[in-house]
């Protein structure tokens, strides 16, 4: 089972939403989009305001989203976490098959109260049992 499949059915995920990318409402203000596109430093800001384009024809709202991608570069919590200046936060979660790392940001935000810590969380805990099934 791939690891986006993982996480949509043992979240679980079950409020798509209708926007240019697979996307899931998680919470109120909360999203993720799973992203097929591999993710390195270079498209990591530039593509905010393509998922922002993206959101902003269905919500008007202050909002984070969680961006699940692969990579193949090593990233620094810091590096993954974007914000458009008025509305929208983008938070990469980022696995890189090559090293069998996850990259992310569990840091509390209270920000527009749009927090994403409580749900990486819940990702790393599917993730790791998950890796402890299969061996």
């Amino acid at each position: 089972m791939s690891i986006k499949d993982k996480l949509i059915n043992e979240y679980p995920l079950t409020k798509k939403v209708d926007c240019s990318f697979e996307c899931y409402q998680i919470i109120k203000r909360r999203f993720v989009i799973f992203y097929d596109e591999k993710i390195n430093k270079e498209n990591a800001k530039t593509l905010l305001d393509v998922f922002n384009k993206s959101f902003n024809i269905t919500f008007h709202q202050k909002k984070s989203v969680i961006v699940v991608a692969y990579t193949d570069e090593q990233f620094d919590k810091k590096d993954l976490v974007f914000f458009n200046g008025e509305d929208t936060f983008v938070v990469y979660y980022l696995i890189n098959e090559k090293t069998n790392e996850i990259y992310f940001n569990d840091e509390s935000m209270f920000f527009f109260c749009v927090g994403w810590k409580k749900i990486v969380k819940r990702f790393n805990e599917i993730l790791n049992n998950s890796a402890l099934q299969e061996k």
